[in-house]
Order: structure tokens, then sequence, then C-alpha cells
């Protein structure tokens, strides 16, 4: 990375004033569910505050994207049900998705479709951490969600400079982060890593949008990165949605698949087209989840 373009790039974008940030109710969320000292309805209480993001939280909860056998009638049985945890990983993702909204009449890089690869991440992640038993505290959805915001913070700022590298990923089959950094002197995970620390988010999702091109480099977690990285891997093989790369992928010759391999050895059992089958049930709740936090 060019260091001193990347400081360009920043004051550029602060000159410009409008830089989206999480509302306080996504923050307080966050602090009040890794909290000790924190109960249910102190997150009843704050998320009650925002009309709109309480009504979105229990269409999402009574949506296919989780697939309840019984309807959720309120924010207290949504808590009681999903968990303080997954609530804030739901607000925090609603919040994000509202921060970069899909921009109709853009065809040049096609926001919905990016949002469908970006959830498409997510829930594949769970189903690969569900399949090999893998802890990560729930994270995987936001991780994945989160993992190429930067290439939102480039469409917005710096439009066509990040068309420039849309075709140069496609004509010379290089990485869109090779292309970015071509282009721009610096890439998406530089970017997004900025936006993450400047929303507060927590070390694990800072770690994915920073390493999930190259899970080896994160020293706290690997595994995370690394089932992110998988997961971005299999959305482009299956086509779902676009984040912008072309590349042709491998996934059981990734470095990633061996690093999980070494945390479940049954890894090695799994028939990876049958598996790819499994997976569509994801894809399909990826879908519901853009298709409502879409809605205004």
């Amino acid at each position: 990375m060019n260091q001193e373009k990347f400081e360009q790039i920043k004051q550029q974008i602060l000159n410009i004033g409008d830089l989206p940030t999480l509302p306080h109710v996504a923050l307080e969320v966050a602090r009040l569910a890794n909290s000790p000292n924190s109960g249910m309805s102190d997150l009843v209480r704050i998320i009650h505050n925002d009309p709109a993001l309480t009504a979105k939280v229990l269409k999402i909860a009574n949506s296919a994207f989780y697939g309840m056998p019984k309807r959720i009638e309120s924010l207290n049985m949504a808590l009681v049900v999903l968990g303080m945890k997954e609530i804030n990983n739901l607000v925090t993702s609603i919040c994000v998705f509202k921060a970069f909204p899909v921009v109709p009449g853009r065809p040049t890089f096609d926001r919905e479709r990016f949002w469908e690869h970006s959830a498409g991440c997510g829930e594949i992640a769970k189903v690969i951490g569900h399949k090999l038993s893998i802890r990560v505290y729930g994270v995987e959805f936001t991780a994945g969600l989160l993992h190429d915001i930067g290439k939102i913070v480039m469409d917005q700022y710096f439009h066509d400079d990040f068309l420039e590298a849309l075709e140069l990923s496609e004509t010379a089959n290089i990485s869109m982060a090779e292309a970015e950094e071509r282009v721009l002197g610096v890439s998406h995970t530089h970017l997004g890593a900025w936006l993450s620390s400047m929303w507060n988010l927590p070390p694990n999702l800072v770690d994915t949008i920073v390493y999930h091109h190259d899970p080896s480099e994160s020293k706290d977690h690997r595994i995370l990165c690394s089932l992110i990285h998988l997961a971005d891997l299999v959305c482009k093989q299956l086509g779902i949605g676009f984040s912008g790369d072309h590349t042709d992928v491998s996934i059981v010759d990734d470095p990633a698949w061996s690093e999980l391999q070494q945390v479940n050895p049954q890894i090695e059992e799994i028939d990876i087209e049958q598996f790819t089958i499994e997976l569509q049930s994801g894809v399909e709740r990826a879908r519901e989840f853009v298709r409502i936090a879409s809605e205004q």
C-alpha cells in the first residue's frame, strides 16, 4: 500500500464531510450486549427509541432469514429467542446496510448484487462453521456482510477510479484488490479497515475486513478470517451476487481450507458437490435479508 496516497484519500473523504456514521443506537446496543452488567431490558429500551429499527428487527426475525416456527411478537421475545449477541449482530447489520443503501439507476456497480454477495458470504460462513463445529461467537453473518465494505466507500467517493479498477480486474484477470492498488494506490481492505475503526467495530470484525484475502496474516482471528475467506470463494464460485472480482477460484487448494482442516480434520470428508447444494438454503436466507433491509 502507498501510505502517502492512503492519507490523501482519507483526507479527501473527510473533506467531503458526509462519511456515513453508525447511529448511536447501534453503538449503544453493541456496548450493552458486551457488558456483563446489562440485561435484555436495557437493549429493549434502547432499540425501542428507534421505531423504524424496531420494526425492521421484528420483520427480519419473523422472515425466512431465521425461519422461526412461531411468530415473534415483541423485542422482548426476539431477545429471548435469538439472544443478546444475535440481536446486536442484527442491529449492526441493519444499520450498516442503511448507511450504504442500494442506489437505483447505477448499473455500473450494482449495489443490490454487491449486498447479495456480502450477505451470501455471511450466511455461507454460518453454514460452513456449523458443518465443521467451528465456534466464532455468532459473528459470521455480520463479518461476511462487512468484509468488502471498503468497495462501497470506493464506489461512493471515487466512483470513476473504482470503475476503472473494475474494468482492469476483468481485462487483466487480476483480483479487485490488485486492480485497486494499481489505480488508487490502496485497496478496499485498507479503506474498509479505516471506516470500521471510525465506527468502533470490534477487533474480530476489523480483522475480517483487513485479512479476508489473506487470513494467515491475522494474529488473533485467523479462524474467522479463514471462514469468511472460504465463504467469499464459494460465493464467487456459485455466482452469488457480484462484488467486482472476475478471477477463477479454487476452494480445496486454498490455504484457508488447510487452516480449517487443522481445526476440524473432518473437512476432508465433505463432498464439495453435495455441500454446495446444501449451501443454497443459506443463499436464499441472504437474499431475504437484503430484500427486507433494503426496504425504505
